[in-house]
């Protein structure tokens, strides 16, 4: 055999076991247990008559769950605790014709199917083998939330108000009030958003709290969820986990060098204001203090791409990434 052709051979096939080696995160989750109920409450209500409305508000409450309180007290503003308030303000809600229609369309395209749960199911079975000594959910519900949330997360349940999964090519999205929903709001309704969403506000909520150093440190914590989303959820797009159209992760990626000599040259790193938080962090219709085109959030988009380096260099545990203080992973980011 010729020299080059061995020497060419011996490195492709190096490369490719070196490669499908490679990655530590590619775990198997086949013998991982995790016991996850998906209870329909949305369903549930509509169809409870008065005895079964108090049946199950005493069961919420036997199990110390949050969930009924915050989707009908918190979004639907219904008093739970008075009988008679409780059902009757049940009544109103369900019985609304735009309700009605959205319960209908709600049922009709099955935004929570079984490719979805498995999906779920497989993220929090990743999560679990990664963290084994940490929580998983017990329970997902499927709430109406009046367009109030998204998801809600306790520390032992998730609540998701699924008609804001409609996407915004339905009819009733499109109903929406402008001067409420405007269209980035309702463009944000999309049902390929909805796993991403549960596993980030899982951990939003039970591993990786909101801090309050300063922008640079929201920005990495925001990184690690970021992170730890995007292994736990293989079968997602990048630019799902971070909740971008392919316009918007084009923009962000093609854009990442600009974006971090703004974040430099205007000292935003160390900033404290809540102000430079709300501009790079939070949803709008683009990111504040960058051009119009640009997508929002920008700041969670660069926390993730300095997250993603530094893992790459470091090769740590996800469970070490947690611990990690922000500024150490700071220190080693280096724009490709």
């Amino acid at each position: 055999m010729d020299l080059k052709l061995h020497l060419f051979l011996y490195i492709s096939i190096t490369l490719i076991f070196t490669s499908c080696g490679n990655d530590r995160f590619d775990i198997d989750i086949s013998n991982t247990k995790l016991n996850l109920q998906f209870i329909k409450l949305d369903s549930i209500l509509n169809n409870a008559d008065q005895n079964e409305l108090v049946k199950i508000r005493s069961e919420f409450k036997k199990k110390k769950s949050d969930v009924l309180d915050y989707n009908l007290g918190y979004c639907l503003h219904i008093n739970i605790n008075d009988d008679t308030a409780f059902y009757n303000g049940k009544n109103r809600f369900f019985k609304n014709d735009y309700i009605q229609d959205l319960e209908k369309s709600i049922s009709k395209e099955k935004i929570l199917n079984d490719v979805r749960k498995k999906t779920i199911i497989d993220g929090f079975k990743r999560l679990k083998t990664f963290f084994p000594s940490r929580k998983t959910p017990e329970s997902i519900y499927q709430i109406n939330s009046s367009f109030s949330s998204s998801v809600f997360s306790t520390d032992k349940e998730i609540a998701i108000g699924i008609e804001r999964y409609l996407g915004p090519q339905n009819d009733l999205i499109k109903q929406l009030p402008s001067q409420e929903f405007y269209e980035w709001i309702k463009e944000s309704m999309r049902p390929e958003y909805l796993e991403r969403d549960v596993l980030v506000a899982w951990l939003m909520t039970n591993y990786l709290e909101e801090t309050t150093e300063n922008y640079a440190s929201e920005m990495i914590r925001w990184g690690k969820i970021l992170f730890i989303s995007r292994v736990c959820l293989p079968e997602l797009e990048e630019r799902q986990i971070l909740r971008y159209n392919q316009k918007q992760f084009d923009w962000a990626y093609n854009s990442k060098k600009s974006i971090w000599k703004y974040f430099v040259d205007n000292e935003v790193l160390f900033k404290i204001d809540e102000e430079t938080r709300t501009n790079f962090l939070r949803e709008g219709p683009y990111t504040v203090g960058l051009p119009e085109e640009s997508p929002d959030r920008i700041g969670q988009y660069i926390g993730y791409e300095i997250v993603s380096n530094y893992m790459n260099e470091k090769e740590i545990s996800l469970q070490k990434l947690i611990k990690t203080p922000y500024n150490e992973i700071l220190q080693k980011y280096k724009l490709d």
